[in-house]
């Protein structure tokens, strides 16, 4: 573990705590991955080691929220309670505007379709030709002789008639490499010996050498797409004084920096990174079977690091999975 991003996400979680009083997770990340200067955004693995470090040494503590059958951890300094009016109406607020924001978030119509149609959008576009699309399922379609197993958002028809699996998550959640949304779309790409395109608000520094390593594009999108006639009910949300949310946007037109991805970048790297993808083809399967299933945070940790013992990135062979457990957050 590297204790100097440790250490800034320790300071910072207490800083913002003693400041707003109430945060969940989400919130902050957003106030400490995301903003501020950028030698001390610690990556969410940092905050979230920070968060389990702070309560037992009990600097700070939890109170839970049940937001859609699901017990949501809200942080608090240690010295807040529901005893002062000032910390009650701040913790009726930010939890009540977080279950807002979740209900709004889980509606595919409101939230998933919305980047969906503005990179379908966006692709029309560009050269590409594509399949699929909000609402489209592409389950049984036949491609090029092939008939298609499962729904992928967007297929792409690439060079040679080979095709690429466009994938959208619209979510809040940084995505790591060993993430289950990530390990999905590999398996349905695998599977359909497609291209895969991850298009995501964030990705994690180790994602993203992961991807260039195994031939996976991927694409930030740096913001959360909601529909337009949403804005005015959700500026608390956004607002720094809510549950400071600011990069959402609503808007489902697709801005240039998406036509240029697919114009320029997907079109130049199509071809290598294909060849890449399509060398580990045997190996993804196999990983991506159980990578894809509900398994424990420590055996999904497990199959990783062999994984990447198998493709390279991990070398030593002294360096065993305990180390690399317990160290994973400095690995690359």
């Amino acid at each position: 573990m590297n204790n100097n991003w440790l250490d800034k996400a320790k300071n910072r979680v207490k800083k913002i705590l003693r400041e707003r009083r109430v945060c969940c997770g989400k919130q902050l990340e957003a106030k400490i991955s995301e903003a501020g200067p950028n030698n001390l955004r610690a990556e969410p693995d940092f905050v979230s080691k920070a968060l389990k470090i702070l309560v037992k040494s009990k600097e700070i503590k939890i109170n839970y929220y049940e937001v859609e059958r699901n017990k949501i951890k809200f942080y608090l300094p240690k010295d807040f309670s529901l005893n002062f009016e000032e910390d009650k109406k701040r913790y009726i607020f930010i939890t009540s505007l977080y279950k807002k924001y979740r209900e709004i978030a889980t509606n595919q119509k409101y939230c998933g379709a919305v980047l969906e149609k503005i990179v379908q959008k966006a692709v029309l576009k560009t050269k590409y030709r594509c399949l699929g699309g909000p609402g489209k399922s592409t389950n049984r379609l036949v491609i090029n002789g092939r008939e298609i197993k499962g729904d992928i958002d967007l297929i792409l028809f690439g060079k040679e008639k080979e095709i690429l699996g466009v994938e959208c998550k619209n979510k809040r959640e940084w995505f790591n490499p060993h993430s289950k949304d990530i390990w999905e779309i590999i398996e349905k790409c695998v599977n359909n010996k497609a291209l895969p395109v991850i298009i995501a608000r964030k990705f994690t520094y180790s994602a993203r050498i992961i991807f260039k390593n195994l031939g996976i594009l991927g694409f930030e999108t740096h913001n959360q797409y909601f529909l337009p006639s949403l804005e005015n009910e959700m500026k608390d949300i956004r607002h720094k004084d809510g549950l400071g949310f600011a990069d959402i946007r609503f808007k489902d037109k697709p801005e240039k920096r998406y036509i240029t991805f697919f114009d320029s970048i997907v079109k130049s790297q199509e071809e290598s990174y294909r060849d890449n993808f399509f060398s580990y083809l045997d190996l993804l399967k196999e990983y991506s079977k159980q990578l894809s299933q509900e398994i424990s945070h420590k055996e999904r940790d497990r199959l990783f690091f062999e994984l990447l013992r198998e493709i390279g990135l991990i070398e030593k062979e002294e360096y065993d999975f305990d180390e690399y457990y317990n160290d994973r957050n400095n690995y690359f």
